[in-house]
């Protein structure tokens, strides 16, 4: 086996040309554009609504209609999926916040044992430690507080 590159040349995609349309088409377009200029010119301004646009104004009435005396009711019921969002997002800010503090946990960590195990850095290793399990422990009361934030969140809301 060689390894040569191949030269071949390899089959390209055939290239479609851009459609074009037919003068009956285009005829067709400019009719309709010229028979709208002319209704334009008729009135002197712009033409009423079409039917379907006035139906549509009237069903989105409706609605606002429908919708007004219930607006407390629709409001309320909207609070437990908010709150409960509120939520959510506090503890996956949280998980997140607790994954990269570990990975700075594990490398401080790492690092402090190397110097605790050199008897000349020993008192700067247990310094560190000592440092790391007081950032621990915040670390702690941190998450519970949010915990705790995350519970008490619906009644915020309500």
């Amino acid at each position: 086996m060689t390894d040569a590159p191949d030269d071949t040349p390899k089959p390209q995609p055939r290239k479609r040309a851009p459609r074009r349309s037919s003068p009956r088409s285009r005829r067709k377009v400019e009719a309709a554009l010229e028979e709208a200029e002319a209704a334009l010119d008729e009135a002197g301004e712009t033409p009423a609504a079409p039917a379907s646009l006035a139906t549509l104004e009237q069903a989105a009435q409706f609605n606002q209609a429908q919708l007004a005396p219930q607006s407390g009711e629709v409001l309320s019921s909207l609070e437990n999926p908010v709150a409960d969002q509120a939520a959510v997002l506090m503890l996956e800010d949280l998980r997140g916040y607790m994954q990269g503090s570990e990975q700075l946990v594990l490398a401080a960590s790492g690092r402090a044992m190397a110097l605790l195990l050199d008897p000349v850095t020993q008192e700067t290793g247990k310094k560190a430690l000592q440092e790391l399990a007081t950032w621990q422990t915040s670390l702690t009361a941190f998450s519970g507080a949010v915990t705790d934030t995350a519970n008490t969140i619906k009644g915020d809301f309500s």
